[in-house]
């Protein structure tokens, strides 16, 4: 008995022109709208709140700042946040940001050497994007009422401003704090009479005295809505917030600092840092100011 055996037939032979199309839809490289060429340039701007040159997480994005970028065949003004695309790869490309009406703004970043630049130079590179930041911030006085304010009737009259009328959670607030008196002890103002007589009575025979002062009105001034407390203060690199803290823990490990004490130099430099700022030196705001540009840009 013969057993039947299955013979596979022979390929189909494929025309080489078919072979070639095949070949040609599997590898040939894939066609891009843009040529590989060119590239974009985004310029953002960020309100540097704390003036480090560096945009720190909740510092806000600022638009309407103009913004030129000039180079090969371009010179164009766009508002922040800016974006120019299509732009021939390569160097000699520059990125301008506009100069404020307003003189209370200043410069952060973008920095070469540690220095903030204006222009800024810029490469394109092809099929890429490079991003450049701008920061900058705004300065204002503090607002800040100094401790004659706060013992004369003006000030008096703000500390009873409630409703009703009390300055009860002012003394309380001011007694949780570390004040102390000419001899060290603490002090705990249990009426507004008392806190005057304190306040107006303070020296810096003992430093942590004088430091005391200024301590409570600056807490006043904060509570009284004169002074930001996250208001940046460029001297001390720290907010109000923190350099009142700083000064109410260096009274609770201090509270006595006659002349040749150890920390009767720090104290006395946090004290001239809180006398400054209660008498309106200028902060960095703690939000954007007010900002125009000449029509021209």
């Amino acid at each position: 008995m013969k057993i039947a055996r299955h013979i596979p037939r022979p390929a189909a032979a494929v025309p080489l022109s078919v072979l070639a199309l095949l070949t040609a839809g599997f590898f040939a490289a894939p066609v891009f709208a843009q040529t590989a060429t060119t590239g974009s340039v985004v310029v953002k701007k960020f309100y540097d709140a704390n003036a480090n040159g560096i945009r720190d997480t909740g510092e806000p994005w600022l638009s309407g700042w103009p913004m030129t970028l000039t180079g090969p065949g371009i010179d164009s003004t766009r508002n922040s946040t800016a974006t120019w695309s299509g732009l021939a790869g390569g160097a000699g490309y520059s990125v301008l940001e506009a100069t404020p009406v307003e003189t209370n703004w200043v410069q952060t970043a973008p920095r070469v050497g540690g220095v903030p630049v204006n222009p800024r130079d810029v490469s394109v590179v092809a099929c890429q994007t490079v991003t450049i930041k701008f920061g900058n911030y705004c300065k204002k006085g503090s607002g800040g009422r100094t401790p004659g304010f706060w013992s004369n009737q003006n000030g008096q009259a703000k500390l009873n401003d409630g409703d009703p009328a009390s300055n009860a959670p002012e003394l309380g607030m001011l007694s949780s704090l570390n004040l102390v008196d000419a001899a060290g002890n603490a002090f705990d103002p249990a009426d507004y009479g008392s806190f005057r007589t304190w306040l107006l009575a303070s020296t810096a025979v003992n430093m942590a005295y004088k430091l005391s002062s200024h301590l409570a009105a600056m807490t006043l001034n904060v509570e009284a809505g004169y002074v930001n407390a996250d208001s940046f203060f460029l001297p001390c690199n720290c907010t109000i917030g923190e350099l009142l803290d700083d000064a109410d823990a260096s009274l609770a490990a201090y509270p006595y600092t006659p002349e040749g004490h150890p920390q009767r130099a720090n104290q006395e430099m946090l004290k001239n840092w809180l006398d400054q700022l209660n008498n309106g030196a200028l902060i960095v705001s703690a939000t954007p100011c007010r900002r125009t540009f000449y029509s021209g840009y």
